[in-house]
């Protein structure tokens, strides 16, 4: 199985975590969240380079603060730090002009999911050599409706056919540089970069995640984020 290039969208103010701070640099039992993250990449073996996407105000002591890191908890891992854009695709599409590959294959996870771990990654790999683009996912547990502005039920959809999207996405990296060029001359807001290469009309297939694979957003979350840190701990 080929080996990675992973960039880790983490520019974001982190508001609803209520920190005051960008949540990539929350502390989550010793170390930064984005620390964290860095190493259960570095744990997969499969990515031989991970790209950090900071705000452009946070690069410098971002990348200070990772090398501080390094050793401890994620010494096999060379990354570099890259500056954001405005929003979430705008951040990816800088850390994808820093790549000179046009083979491979590219994965982009939030640097806010600690917990997506090996076998994830195994499978989403797997699934992008076969098909060129493939996303972790979860079937959704509970019934989702749909409500229009005033609260009332337009539709229920059929759970079975429902899937709560996570990261990795990987793609093949000539597919995503595609993708990304098509969306800069023909932009449109997108919430994940598997809808930019679905705008290509390319497929893309779905992975199994984990449940544990939360994104920390909330307080409630980095409360989770911590037990399942120690329950890491204590199955190791």
């Amino acid at each position: 199985m080929k080996k990675l290039i992973c960039i880790i969208p983490a520019a974001g103010a982190g508001k609803r975590l209520g920190l005051g701070i960008n949540k990539a640099f929350a502390m989550l039992k010793g170390a930064p969240l984005i620390v964290h993250c860095l190493r259960m990449l570095n744990n997969t073996e499969l990515v031989k380079r991970a790209i950090v996407v900071l705000a452009p105000a946070e690069v410098e002591d971002g990348e200070k603060l990772l090398a501080e890191y390094q050793q401890e908890y994620f010494s096999e891992l060379p990354f570099s730090v890259v500056a954001g854009g405005k929003e979430r695709q705008d951040s990816v599409a800088n850390a994808l002009a820093t790549v000179s590959e046009n083979d491979g294959y590219i994965a982009v996870h939030d640097g806010a999911r600690p917990f997506a771990g090996k076998e994830v990654f195994i499978r989403t790999l797997a699934a992008a050599e076969q098909f060129g683009a493939a996303i972790a996912a979860v079937p959704v547990k509970d019934t989702i409706k749909v409500v229009d502005t005033d609260g009332s039920v337009v539709a229920t959809p059929m759970r079975s056919t429902l899937q709560a999207v996570q990261t990795p996405q990987i793609f093949q990296t000539q597919l995503l540089k595609q993708a990304y060029a098509y969306l800069s001359a023909n932009p449109t807001a997108v919430t994940d970069d598997a809808s930019i290469v679905e705008l290509l009309g390319h497929k893309v297939v779905v992975a199994l995640g984990r449940y544990e694979n939360i994104k920390v957003t909330t307080p409630e979350d980095l409360i989770l984020a911590e037990n399942l840190l120690l329950q890491e701990k204590n199955i190791s």
